[in-house]
């Protein structure tokens, strides 16, 4: 079990987070980076659904339940990642207001 919440779940959570907060913090000017990275998730996961519905040969399983399982579970995880790393981005980052009224 253990392996299974690394593997499908913290690893694709931690590397959203990494690049999403690198493509918000590196470039200056050009905003089309910060989207990169949810653009090449959203890719992987139709890739990965194409090889596996064109692969499938085992009829003892559910195609639906093997891709809930994979690709779905990490590039939801990936794409949590994403949030909460522009949310870390702008909060490091972001305008402080300082003083009050």
């Amino acid at each position: 079990m253990p392996v299974v919440l690394g593997l499908f779940c913290a690893r694709p959570l931690l590397l959203g987070i990494g690049l999403e907060y690198l493509c918000c913090r590196l470039p200056r000017r050009r905003k089309i980076w910060r989207a990169l990275p949810a653009a090449l998730e959203v890719a992987f996961a139709l890739l990965a659904a194409a090889v596996r519905l064109n692969n499938w040969q085992s009829q003892a399983a559910s195609p639906a339940a093997q891709l809930a399982i994979f690709p779905g579970l990490p590039v939801l995880f990936l794409l949590a990642g994403n949030y909460l790393g522009w949310r870390l981005w702008r909060w490091l980052w972001g305008p402080r207001v300082v003083g009050g009224r």
